[in-house]
């Protein structure tokens, strides 16, 4: 927990000081992120997930450039039902349910295109994925949270639909690289919301 409050407590820091260094105003995106599994994480769980949220600063820092951050959270979760697993000489039967919950907290670079009264963008997110990944057969389950180095390329637009603030779509892939004992986690994004720009 505290490494967990550290690394917020950071991205905070981070995120505030880039304001000192922006020339040209920057926007905040709020929004609600729908997730569809892709590879081992569609392995794992195959429902969708549209439980997400998140949160995005950028600031200009050229003309059609921003630099910001951004953090958000993703759950997926699936009931199996009762299922019953043999391994070697034992079978357990029993109701499973699985579940990945997923925060990222990443670096963004963006490029807006020229646009008139739509805003169109493609840009890149780097840094990390805090994922706890549970698989539960009744009162029993086995954990894994770590931390893992991840990359979110994106694209979207933004539509203006008053002073200052607008409607905000984008398609984003989210990986989350493997570890020594766990394997890769990747899914497509799907977000709306507003955004303000300031």
């Amino acid at each position: 927990m505290k490494k967990i409050k550290t690394i917020i407590i950071s991205a905070v820091f981070m995120l505030t000081g880039m304001t000192a260094f922006a020339q040209g105003g920057g926007i905040w995106n709020f929004q609600y992120d729908m997730g569809f599994g892709m590879g081992n994480t569609q392995d794992f769980i195959s429902s969708p997930s549209f439980r997400g949220a998140s949160i995005e600063g950028r600031w200009f820092v050229a003309d059609k450039i921003t630099v910001g951050g951004r953090w958000g959270w993703q759950t997926f979760y699936e009931d199996y039902g009762e299922v019953t697993r043999t391994q070697g000489t034992y079978t357990i039967t029993g109701y499973n349910k699985r579940y990945i919950n997923a925060m990222p907290l990443l670096a963004t670079v963006h490029y807006y295109f020229t646009h008139s009264k739509i805003y169109s963008y493609i840009g890149l997110g780097v840094g990390t994925y805090y994922l706890d990944i549970r698989d539960q057969m009744g009162i029993y389950y086995v954990s894994d949270r770590t931390w893992r180095f991840g990359l979110s390329p994106d694209l979207g637009v933004v539509i203006p639909i008053g002073h200052n603030v607008g409607v905000t779509a984008n398609f984003r892939y989210n990986f989350a690289a493997k570890t020594q004992d766990e394997d890769s986690q990747s899914w497509l994004g799907l977000g709306i919301g507003f955004s303000y720009t300031f």
